[in-house]
């Protein structure tokens, strides 16, 4: 599944979730475990550590749940926000715990707070930089170095492997999150460095970054089940699991819904959040390895045994979330009614898709055509002028032109198919070619539905 597109799109929203929303989870969470606390339901904590297990529980990690929607081809855009999310979300709940934790130790001051804000905003736009540049300095290395005309493939593809780790240790040096900075880094080496590879070089990376990523994901479940019976745990406090399952489902309602809410406002109505997409992100809140890690590090930073508390908690929370909210993906999927694609149905099986496309579209241009009545007491030359202009302001400022433009030029190396007849183009080439020609037809029957409104 391609990803750097709708997660470059959806940037905002993701932005939105990932700070926002892991903002309201932390205070959500944290209050409402003092509160069950306070009414000796269940154990009880000061108020800035409820806070503090608030940031480190409100570190998202669905990782058997995008495994299960990139089997199924789930919607892309609905794959980018939880993906975004749950990897942006860490550096948030990094910051935050770090935040609260220097509150428990010293006195809250407005000073202080001011020092938590700008220690986040600097910790984030440092540790993208870093990942960014290490991106561009790559595509520009493998754009000018030559390593595909003498046949360096192996080399490319250990220096693709080492620009990930050197943003990560530079940020790392600089006390930065090397989490966002190898985030960004694998971003844009995916969008400009990939393909000024040779294709064999780009082969070999797949797998070998694919690799890695199954071994980190069966490590990480096999240290937490082997810390749940080495690691000392508080099992009197079972009890405490139940509210904080309880706490974290309804704070992420108070995240998952107002910011879709306030992502929806300010896009337009065909780019909408659907309602069963806001389902799909409430339910896909699963917890893993960020919270596990920070609630090891609980242990020594909390005092009275509150660490012990939290750490039993949140493994028992992501036994929880992933055994049985990951379990049962497929099924909410299919309730949800959540369009999936099957690799088989990328080939012939398409056309119902595209019909649908072209249906959708069809409607989309038969509203804009009634919203634009109004334009009618223009003449056609206005219309038309005003048209062309809000296309160039639009066209303009978006990213996409600005990558296509001066980008991907500077960071690229020119295709060597260029000119290339489409009679013995790739299959997949002609067939976005006969889309392309269908979706025009499309767009003349459009414009007859504008005029006959």
């Amino acid at each position: 599944m391609e990803l750097e597109k709708p997660f470059f799109s959806n940037f905002g929203a993701i932005c939105v979730f990932a700070f926002g929303g892991t903002l309201i989870s932390t205070f959500g969470v944290g209050i409402l475990i003092y509160i069950f606390g306070q009414l000796k339901w269940t154990y009880s904590m000061p108020f800035l550590i409820c806070l503090a297990f608030g940031a480190l529980i409100s570190a998202t990690d669905p990782v058997t749940v995008l495994a299960i929607f990139h089997e199924l081809g789930a919607d892309a855009n609905l794959y980018a926000y939880i993906f975004g999310e749950s990897v942006l979300n860490d550096a948030v709940a990094i910051v935050m715990y770090k935040t609260v934790l220097s509150f428990v130790t010293s006195p809250i001051s407005d000073q202080g707070i001011f020092d938590a804000i700008s220690f986040f905003i600097i910790i984030f736009l440092g540790s993208f930089s870093i990942g960014v540049l290490a991106g561009i300095f790559s595509a520009l290395l493998f754009k000018y170095g030559g390593f595909q005309q003498k046949g360096l493939s192996i080399l490319e593809s250990c220096l693709v492997v080492l620009f990930p780790y050197l943003a990560y240790n530079v940020a790392d040096a600089l006390e930065l999150s090397g989490i966002v900075s190898i985030l960004f880094a694998g971003i844009t080496m995916k969008y400009y460095t990939a393909p000024n590879l040779s294709s064999q070089a780009q082969h070999v990376t797949t797998g070998f970054f694919g690799m890695l990523s199954k071994l980190s994901e069966t490590f990480i479940f096999i240290y937490m089940g082997v810390a749940t019976f080495l690691e000392q745990q508080s099992w009197n406090n079972i009890g405490f699991m139940f509210f904080t399952i309880v706490s974290i489902l309804v704070a992420r309602l108070w995240n998952v819904y107002p910011c879709s809410a306030l992502v929806n406002h300010f896009r337009e109505e065909t780019k909408h959040i659907a309602k069963n997409q806001q389902h799909a992100l409430w339910f896909s809140g699963l917890r893993g390895a960020m919270a596990f890690a920070l609630a090891l590090q609980s242990v020594t930073d909390l005092p009275d045994n509150h660490g012990r508390v939290l750490l039993t908690t949140t493994l028992l929370t992501i036994f929880f979330t992933v055994l049985l909210i990951g379990g049962s993906t497929s099924y909410v999927l299919k309730s949800l009614k959540i369009e999936c694609h099957s690799p088989e149905d990328e080939g012939e099986g398409s056309e119902e898709v595209l019909e649908r496309k072209m249906e959708d579209v069809l409607d989309i241009e038969k509203v804009q055509c009634k919203e634009m009545k109004g334009l009618h007491i223009l003449s056609n030359k206005q219309r038309a002028k005003l048209k062309e202009k809000l296309k160039k302001i639009k066209s303009n400022t978006s990213f996409s032109s600005l990558d296509k433009k001066y980008l991907r030029p500077f960071l690229q190396a020119a295709p060597s198919g260029e000119g290339v007849n489409l009679q013995r183009s790739s299959p997949s080439t002609a067939h976005s070619y006969h889309e392309d020609q269908r979706f025009s037809d499309m767009e003349n029957c459009s414009n007859k539905i504008c005029k006959r409104s």
